[in-house]
């Protein structure tokens, strides 16, 4: 149960700091650059403090890898992406439910020039956070998200198994990287959980291309592990086996 919980609160930390990072700047100047480090730093924090709990994957799409790679149990994984989906939802919630006394900070109110808006309309202009792509480009969104899913995770994949490499910092830049590269495309996934909880919330076409990022993020992490195991030799996939 202490690995569902780990998992369930990184993945709440996550999803919290990365999507608010790009809500509550909605009223001033976004930068890619400075949401794509929030999202490198919540994810670097929640590996060091959680990931000697569950392995800190806080991405379905992590721990589809790491099972193919019999890094996980198939049960464990259930658990994992219950408690990860769940705790994206809830960190979901938590910025909707922070939108109303954004709306009433002296940034929104001066950027506004005075006049009111309510959170139902602060949602369907700004949203909350949630990832998309245009209409007709559903088959290019799913080979961008496919590629980095895949880039992301197969790091992650060989970092965790060298023991001497600070994962957590490098795992965080990585991630931060690669959604400040694709963010005006698809608005950077790389993550099921992290693309399914804001879009259940705004509903329309980003619950409407939710299906893009599901099958994208989930081949890459399963393609990931293919690729892992490729590079293992016989005794370190041993080594891996013997751990799990």
């Amino acid at each position: 149960m202490r690995k569902y919980i780990a998992e369930f609160i990184g993945t709440f930390i996550l999803v919290a700091i990365g999507t608010g990072s790009v809500v509550y700047s909605a009223a001033t100047a976004q930068s890619p650059i400075t949401i794509g480090l929030s999202f490198a730093v919540a994810l670097a924090v929640a590996i060091y403090a959680f990931g000697p709990i569950s392995g800190g994957h806080f991405n379905p799409a992590v721990s589809l890898s790491m099972a193919i790679q019999k890094r996980l149990s198939w049960i464990d994984f259930i658990g994992y992406i219950f408690a990860q989906f769940l705790g994206a939802i809830l960190a979901s919630a938590a910025i909707y439910g922070g939108v109303a006394p954004y709306l009433k900070s002296s940034t929104v109110t001066s950027a506004l020039s005075g006049q009111s808006m309510t959170v139902s309309q602060f949602v369907n202009l700004a949203g909350l956070g949630q990832t998309n792509f245009s209409n007709g480009q559903e088959w290019y969104a799913l080979a961008i998200e496919f590629v980095i899913t895949f880039l992301f995770v197969l790091v992650v994949s060989i970092l965790t198994l060298q023991r001497h490499t600070p994962a957590p910092i490098i795992i965080g830049l990585w991630l931060g990287i690669l959604i400040i590269v694709v963010m005006p495309i698809t608005g950077g996934s790389l993550n099921p959980a992290r693309a399914l909880a804001p879009a259940l919330f705004v509903q329309g076409k980003a619950l409407a291309h939710i299906w893009v990022y599901l099958i994208a993020n989930f081949a890459g992490g399963a393609l990931a592990a293919v690729v892992t195991k490729f590079f293992l030799t016989k005794e370190e996939e041993t080594e891996v086996q013997a751990e799990a």
